[in-house]
């Protein structure tokens, strides 16, 4: 049981009531291109979560079944209790792991990429970071925590942290102590000095009060971070920071250097290349110039990107082999489009004809041929792309009004 796959309609509830508080106060932090960016990287995490996750589930079932020490009774309320605090004691230490190396922080960058924050960015995660987080969480598997209670604690923890990424709930008094709340949070993901590495807390923020990475929140918080992705692509986006880091892996002339590079502390970078530019923050936030009627278009489109993901969920929960693999490119080609769209890169729009078609006929032969028994489905959806295919006809023969997002 995924816990956090559970809780996706109350994000989708919770996002909304947001939004309608931001329409009734006045005080926007949402823009169209940066959150559809962020959810859509949920989505790249979604699909890579399965084969990852075995990273972390085959040798935590291993060490449980041959080398625990203790035998822990599941059904205890203390075995739950510190178990979840367990679990947030490693997700600390992960956490911290991941902003403290070159090469982690490039699985964790995308989570901090955004220069909003409200909560969509929470879903705005790391595609590959299970990657690298797996090993933090064995301890828990030699102190007798088993696998499913231990899964559905991690999922648990996970889901706590989507409330913490908003601007609107102000300080919490005397829980600002002990829990990570927005406040804490808030700093955690700020590029001012004072906030770097700090507050890497999930649940408690004592572990950060104990060991020496508390931070409380006081200037204004400018969000992002300092090397800037510049780009609502969640593909690309997610290689952004291993980008600079091979870049200046192949510049620089020290094979110890070109090793060493990926394991030193987050921005280091060999002597000879350190006057070689990197991206750097500006004063205005990461924004593009693109078509004002694309605006509904682009909804239309990640309401479908998201159905299809939705799909290939149910499909590969239910009848399982490779036929819901096809889904996979269909998806990715989507969220690559759109956000490329959003970047007002007009002459992709014939990129996301050729995808429209490729979708037609992929749905065409699902629903005839591969599933018939969702042949309503596939026959919808291919009607869907022809809609969308003469409506980005339309867009792209109209004068074009631009706007920022």
């Amino acid at each position: 049981m995924n816990v956090a796959v559970l809780a996706v309609p109350l994000y989708i509830l919770l996002i909304l009531l947001e939004l309608a508080y931001e329409r009734w106060s006045g005080r926007h932090t949402y823009r169209l291109a940066d959150a559809t960016t962020s959810i859509n990287t949920a989505v790249l995490r979604v699909l890579l979560e399965g084969p990852l996750r075995l990273l972390l589930i085959i040798p935590y079932a291993w060490l449980y079944e041959h080398a625990r020490l203790l035998e822990l009774d599941a059904q205890s309320p203390w075995v739950w209790l510190l178990g979840f605090i367990g679990v947030d004691f490693c997700f600390y230490w992960a956490h911290r792991s991941l902003h403290h190396f070159n090469l982690l922080w490039g699985a964790h960058q995308p989570h901090h990429s955004s220069e909003d924050f409200n909560l969509s960015t929470a879903l705005r995660k790391g595609a590959f970071q299970t990657a690298f987080d797996w090993p933090f969480y064995l301890p828990l598997a030699l102190l007798g925590v088993p696998l499913p209670l231990f899964l559905i604690l991690l999922g648990a923890q996970l889901v706590y942290q989507f409330w913490i990424h908003s601007q609107h709930v102000g300080r919490l008094g005397v829980l600002e102590w002990f829990m990570v709340t927005p406040s804490n949070h808030r700093v955690h993901h700020g590029q001012n000095d004072y906030c770097i590495d700090r507050n890497h807390g999930g649940v408690f923020i004592v572990w950060d009060r104990l060991f020496g990475t508390f931070a409380d929140e006081g200037e204004p918080v400018r969000y992002g971070v300092t090397t800037p992705v510049r780009t609502f692509d969640p593909l690309r986006l997610q290689f952004s920071w291993w980008r600079l880091l091979w870049a200046d892996a192949v510049a620089t002339r020290s094979w110890w250097d070109k090793l060493r590079l990926w394991w030193m502390p987050t921005g280091w970078r060999p002597a000879d290349v350190r006057q070689r530019p990197w991206p750097k923050m500006g004063t205005d936030k990461f924004d593009c110039v693109y078509p004002t009627g694309l605006r509904g278009y682009a909804l239309l489109q990640f309401v479908a990107i998201n159905g299809l993901t939705l799909c290939f969920l149910v499909a590969i929960k239910g009848a399982g082999g490779w036929p819901p693999l096809l889904l996979v490119p269909l998806i990715l080609f989507g969220c690559i489009s759109l956000g490329r769209l959003f970047e007002g890169r007009i002459g992709l729009w014939r990129l996301e004809a050729l995808r429209l078609l490729v979708m037609a006929s992929t749905a065409l032969l699902w629903g005839l041929w591969l599933a018939p028994a969702q042949w309503a489905l596939g026959l919808g959806l291919a009607g869907l792309c022809a809609a969308s295919l003469l409506w980005l006809t339309w867009l792209a023969a109209r004068p074009q009004v631009a706007r920022a997002s």
